[in-house]
């Protein structure tokens, strides 16, 4: 048996005479040229690939990602986790795979004699997957971005509870970076430690045999992020953070920095390449940005011409306001959003009034009597619209959001009616359907999962202290 790292939450195991590929980003950049692998997979590392099997964790681009599939062939068997949409089926379709199989929270399937999987789905609105690999004798617990713990996390271990390696995400990937407050400028929305310590609770929790950070190996090379690479949890950091704690928790869990090409086998154990890319990085971000340039130079000037009308707002709000009940947009009351459409060349500002949906342009003389605005790039925001894909857009974090303290509860609704219905929540009835009881039965543990947060949350405990406590259960 042997896996390897292929990139940031790519993963390669051959057993049993066949290979397996997990949430394979190969190609390119994600989010509108914003994320990049880091380090960058070698051209040589990615021919060699051929799946026989392939899985997708989750709809986010950066594991589902369109342009590295269609490098398959379209017979190639796609595995996807069955959650309350089929979005993931009907977007695989769309490219021409039709060789697309569904998996049932907790179901295990036999790839070939000594290679299985299990996927285990999470996510209130959004869902998630986590996946167990059974190679040969080893168990592979691929984590992935997966907020599992409490009753979630117990079942997984207890079917196996013995975890020989596990892979987990340990940095951003929200947009709390991009939340402003205006009139508390210094205000901190994000922690960054509370990522390593997650990491390491969750392998303190499940203690697996060795520790991998995972999902995380980015970087940001758009001249509207770049600046955000400074914020980053590198698997460095997170290997310097796990030792202290397992030696404070006597902990016996091992720590292994894998990067793209490394990898372990039955035979060799690990194979890890020795790199600066983690000492050196800001040199080798100057590398990579000058060795990728041509091609974001040849994507600014596509930004350059992109514009969003009216028309293409009036419609999609129209349409989300007739699909939102009125329960949610009661306490918007009059309040307003201006929206401003921007490239480096022109910037457009809308006003959308919340509770009616109405759009309608405005001077940019006026733009500084809205108390709540979000600036999106025009190119992602026409995107956004006719995809209805909005979280890739916050995920990119080239789109920013700006309110007083007073008005930030009004914004997070209006996000929150963004991902419901990019979600598949809205209309309502969409929650009603036989395909969201069968995908949500098996998952019943979930909704007490969420209890037990909001019990915390009532008595005052803190995002860290809820965190530790789900994780101890």
């Amino acid at each position: 048996m042997r896996f390897q790292v292929i990139g940031h939450a790519s993963l390669r195991v051959n057993s049993g005479g066949k290979e397996f590929l997990c949430d394979p980003w190969i190609l390119g950049s994600c989010y509108w040229r914003s994320w990049w692998n880091y380090p960058p997979i070698a051209d040589s590392l990615r021919e060699t690939l051929a799946p026989d099997f392939v899985y997708l964790t989750h709809l986010h681009w950066d594991h589902y990602h369109g342009p590295s599939l269609r490098q398959f062939p379209k017979e190639t068997r796609i595995y996807v986790p069955y959650f309350r949409y089929d979005r993931m089926v009907r977007d695989l379709k769309g490219m021409g795979f039709n060789n697309v199989t569904e998996i049932r929270h907790g179901t295990r399937v036999k790839l070939a004699d000594g290679l299985a999987i299990r996927s285990y789905q999470i996510g209130p609105i959004f869902a998630d997957s986590a996946l167990v690999i059974e190679a040969e004798d080893k168990i592979i617990l691929n984590a992935n971005d997966g907020k599992f713990a409490g009753l979630p996390l117990q079942q997984i271990l207890r079917d196996y509870p013995r975890i020989d390696f596990c892979l987990r995400s340990h940095s951003s990937a929200n947009a709390r970076r991009c939340m402003h407050v205006t009139d508390e400028p210094d205000a901190a929305l994000d922690d960054d430690i509370h990522y390593l310590q997650s990491f390491s609770l969750f392998m303190k929790r499940v203690r697996p045999r060795f520790a991998i950070p995972f999902a995380s190996n980015t970087c940001f090379l758009h001249r509207d992020t770049v600046a955000l690479n400074a914020f980053s949890q590198t698997p460095s950091m997170v290997s310097e953070y796990f030792a202290a704690f397992a030696r404070r928790e006597k902990i016996e869990t091992e720590l292994r920095v894998m990067i793209s090409g490394d990898e372990w086998s039955t035979d060799k154990g690990f194979a890890l390449a020795q790199t600066d890319w983690f000492v050196a990085r800001e040199l080798r971000l100057r590398e990579y940005a000058q060795h990728v340039q041509p091609s974001l130079e040849k994507y600014y000037a596509k930004e350059d011409k992109s514009r969003v009308s009216l028309k293409m707002l009036e419609k999609y709000f129209a349409e989300l306001w007739k699909n939102t009940p009125w329960v949610l947009r009661r306490g918007f009351r009059d309040e307003q959003l201006l929206i401003v459409s921007l490239n480096s060349l022109v910037r457009d500002y809308y006003a959308v009034d919340l509770r009616s949906g109405v759009v309608r342009c405005v001077p940019p003389e006026a733009a500084g009597n809205y108390a709540i605005r979000t600036e999106f790039p025009a190119i992602i925001l026409s995107q956004s619209l006719r995809m209805n894909m909005f979280s890739q857009a916050w995920i990119s974090k080239r789109v920013h959001y700006y309110a007083p303290r007073s008005k930030m509860r009004v914004l997070q609704n209006f996000l929150r009616i963004l991902e419901f219905s990019e979600a598949e929540l809205l209309p309502l009835r969409n929650v009603l359907s036989v395909r969201t009881i069968r995908a949500l039965m098996p998952r019943w543990r979930e909704p007490l999962l969420y209890a037990h947060a909001l019990y915390h949350l009532f008595r005052g405990k803190n995002y860290l202290q809820i965190e530790a406590r789900l994780l101890a259960v």
